[in-house]
């Protein structure tokens, strides 16, 4: 049904099981490679030697990280009740792991990337992959130089960037394209 403008009407609950199913989805196709590639970054001394099962942490990272962008996007009473259903989306979506669990694993993470966020300069897939960086252990694995000032080497994240950015959700472009209503 097309609405304000002849863009799509589309239910709140509908956008966070696709926005769900869609990060769900993506990272655990990519993560694999991701995986790969980190263990080859030709920048690094040593391979941090990241395992593809290993993907737990990559969910949890690019999951938050969406989700603390929502705040640009909506206005406080949508963004309740989208942070809300796309919340208990995630939670149902790990079937194997107890709700209370994730939900506090949501909260680690969001505070880890809302740090994170404002380190990078509000860039999303800079902080995606500094959060990467440090917990899939890299700085052990970097020259004495950067290791010792326990920071990035900026080509590495720069590199990881260019891969992460590809998780960020496009809200711009989705919103131009449908209205979400409740």
């Amino acid at each position: 049904m097309l609405g304000l403008f002849g863009k799509k009407r589309l239910k709140e609950s509908h956008v966070a099981k696709v926005f769900v199913s869609t990060i769900n989805e993506l990272a655990v196709d990519a993560f694999p490679v991701i995986a790969e590639y980190l263990n080859e970054v030709p920048e690094l001394k040593a391979s941090p030697k990241v395992q593809s099962n290993q993907i737990e942490w990559f969910l949890y990272i690019v999951f938050a990280a969406n989700l603390n962008d929502l705040n640009k996007y909506f206005d406080s009473d949508q963004l309740n009740r989208m942070r809300i259903q796309i919340i208990d989306e995630f939670i149902e979506s790990l079937e194997d792991r107890d709700a209370d669990y994730v939900l506090d694993q949501i909260n680690i993470y969001e505070d880890y990337i809302g740090d994170l966020r404002r380190k990078c300069d509000e860039n999303l897939g800079k902080t995606i992959a500094t959060a990467l960086f440090y917990k899939y252990g890299l700085n052990s694995c970097q020259i004495d130089h950067f290791q010792k000032m326990n920071q990035p080497n900026p080509i590495v994240i720069k590199s990881i960037n260019e891969i992460t950015s590809n998780f960020v959700w496009n809200w711009n472009d989705f919103l131009e394209k449908y209205k979400m209503v409740a």
